[in-house]
């Protein structure tokens, strides 16, 4: 949210497929009464422009109240038919989140499908959130459930149905969510030679998805929709562009030896590396296949006691950590911020014992240089020792 006009407030937007902005949200920001008010204005600051020329003219009539309160049935709409309505626009149904808001929503109608929209307060989402923590939910899936009622109430406002949202900004915090998965994939003692393992039991279709998610730390929508336009085999790299990045940001990887082999075993058979059938699309899902070998691996499969397959990247992640800094593993991985790749950063014991036994190694070896050399030599640190790479 910035203030880019005493009485205007842009506070959101979101972008569609070619990357353009959408969704854009102008506020005003008057007082009325000795109490501050914020309106929907329009997608647009020349929207919200003339917005607050209409508040200044009806202002100037002495109609101001009269205009910024809704009618007073409008509030009584329930959650429910307004939140399915709203899901089965056009406009909702394009966003990358489509099918997850469909599962947010079957569960926030549990609680609120018959709730007046201008009913909802910050005590009963707190209830409601909760209720979802004692459930079993995991924080990070309660706070997306949270985030779907903000914007829907958020739209609403925008139509006209309630004043204002009353959980939006700091009404209703989102949850701290831990980030214990990293942890939890360490836990499970993966060896290299169980990633091995995994990659020969994979179906031959989908083995390359398999191996650029551990070569590259790539998110499985970003391999699914790549296209052979978005590789660039001469000057060894590929690049996801802003569509396909959950930062919104167009990032490119370096294709490596091990990388270039797996794209150039991969059969051309349309624009993209991993059609699907004659849709003219690209395959959406791997999960039978990718829960089968896990299956054939002997590897524990599932979210709660086992792998699944976006702890590939946790697996690449926590590799690239172990053999490059921080930041440069930041960008490859396409972060929005270093803090988020170091939840990636987890020495185990061996890791700590063999940094010490290199440090007293590297001290030992400068006494005897120190010893060694006349006073005013060059002297250089000893290199770090190599460390395997994942599919060596």
């Amino acid at each position: 949210m910035r203030k880019t006009h005493p009485n205007l407030v842009y506070v959101a937007a979101t972008r569609d497929k070619k990357g353009r902005e959408k969704l854009a949200r102008w506020q005003t920001e008057i007082t009325v009464n000795y109490k501050r008010v914020r309106r929907y204005a329009g997608a647009t600051k020349e929207e919200a422009l003339i917005y607050l020329g209409e508040l200044r003219k009806a202002a100037k009539e002495g109609k101001l109240d009269e205009l910024i309160r809704p009618a007073k049935t409008l509030p009584g709409t329930a959650f429910g038919e307004y939140a399915r309505a709203l899901l089965d626009s056009a406009e909702w149904k394009q966003k990358r989140s489509a099918a997850r808001d469909e599962s947010s929503l079957r569960a926030l109608n549990r609680k609120f499908k018959n709730v007046p929209l201008g009913a909802i307060r910050p005590n009963l989402v707190r209830d409601y959130m909760t209720e979802r923590i004692k459930a079993g939910l995991r924080p990070a899936s309660v706070n997306r459930e949270r985030s779907l009622l903000v914007s829907i109430l958020y739209s609403a406002v925008g139509d006209g149905v309630i004043e204002s949202n009353p959980i939006g900004q700091k009404g209703v915090r989102r949850l701290e969510e831990n980030n214990s998965r990293e942890e939890r994939i360490l836990e499970l003692g993966l060896t290299d030679e169980d990633m091995r393992r995994l990659i020969s039991c994979t179906d031959p279709r989908t083995r390359p998805v398999v191996e650029m998610a551990l070569l590259t730390g790539m998110r499985l929508s970003e391999i699914l929709s790549l296209k052979w336009s978005q590789i660039d085999l001469p000057r060894r790299r590929l690049t996801i562009p802003v569509t396909n990045s959950k930062s919104k940001k167009e990032r490119t990887i370096p294709i490596g030896g091990a990388l270039l082999e797996v794209l150039l075993a991969i059969e051309r058979r349309g624009e993209y590396l991993f059609p699907n059938g004659g849709t003219g699309t690209h395959v959406k899902s791997i999960r039978k296949s990718f829960d089968a070998a896990l299956k054939e691996a002997k590897i524990p499969g599932g979210r709660e006691k086992g792998l699944v397959f976006h702890d590939l990247r946790h697996v690449a992640a926590s590799q690239l950590v172990r053999v490059i800094d921080v930041v440069t593993a930041s960008r490859i991985l396409g972060h929005s911020s270093v803090e988020m790749t170091m939840r990636y950063v987890h020495p185990t014991d061996a890791d700590k014992r063999t940094a010490i036994e290199a440090l007293g190694e590297w001290l030992r070896g400068r006494q005897k240089d120190v010893n060694a050399l006349p006073e005013g030599s060059d002297r250089a640190l000893p290199e770090r020792p190599a460390t395997s790479g994942l599919l060596n």
